[in-house]
């Protein structure tokens, strides 16, 4: 056991194992619900830090903060918190990986391989944000649904359908029409009626209906 837990503690190795960690973990906070992804890259953490806790035993700080890195990335999906909880939590995981490593190369290394690999799946494989819909990244067509950007003034007051989870940003259905749209703040679940209450360009606001507003 010992032996193995040496052999993952080589510079190579490590590296290995915080790159497909961390595409697995950053794949799955993507497009949550893949599973696989995440599964991979909790696997892939957990050796990581069971071969340096064996190899040269350490004290709870680094998996507690890496730990608490992931909490605050999964709030940051979940509430808007303007970023703050992402980037808290980015600095929790950065610092468990750095205290943890048998060098700064296999951190840097790791998290470039990690890098690149990503912005290949997003260039080539079609790899997509699917919690975080403020920056729309698919062309509007009117064939495909949606309305442009000076046609959504005729949204305001209108009564919909949240197709997908509201957190604050998703996709509403308004008759036949699939729009873009963002609350206005609280998390709105799949299948509530929503109404519109503000339009500014391609933002579209909505507020939970109430039958009684």
């Amino acid at each position: 056991m010992a032996e193995f837990a040496q052999l993952l503690t080589h510079p190579v190795v490590m590296t290995l194992l915080l790159s497909v960690g961390l595409i697995g973990l950053t794949v799955e906070l993507l497009s949550p619900g893949l599973i696989f992804p995440g599964l991979v890259g909790g696997l892939m953490f957990f050796a990581y830090f069971w071969a340096v806790w064996m190899a040269e035993p350490m004290g709870w700080q680094p998996p507690s903060l890496f730990v608490l890195g992931i909490v605050l990335l999964i709030l940051e999906m979940l509430l808007p918190t303007l970023g703050i909880m992402g980037a808290l939590g980015s600095i929790a995981l950065i610092a468990s990986l750095v205290m943890t490593a048998s060098s700064l190369w296999v951190v840097g290394c790791g998290f470039l391989l990690a890098l690149v690999v990503i912005w290949i799946l997003f260039k080539f494989f079609g790899l997509k944000i699917g919690w975080n819909k403020l920056v729309l990244r698919d062309e509007q067509t009117n064939e495909a649904g949606y309305v442009s950007a000076e046609d959504r003034k005729w949204l305001l007051g209108k009564e919909g359908i949240a197709i997908t989870p509201l957190r604050p940003s998703g996709y509403a259905q308004f008759g036949e029409r699939k729009e873009d749209v963002v609350s206005e703040g609280d998390i709105i679940p799949k299948g509530a009626k929503v109404k519109v209450i503000a339009v500014d360009g391609m933002r579209v606001v909505v507020r939970k209906y109430v039958a009684d507003e």
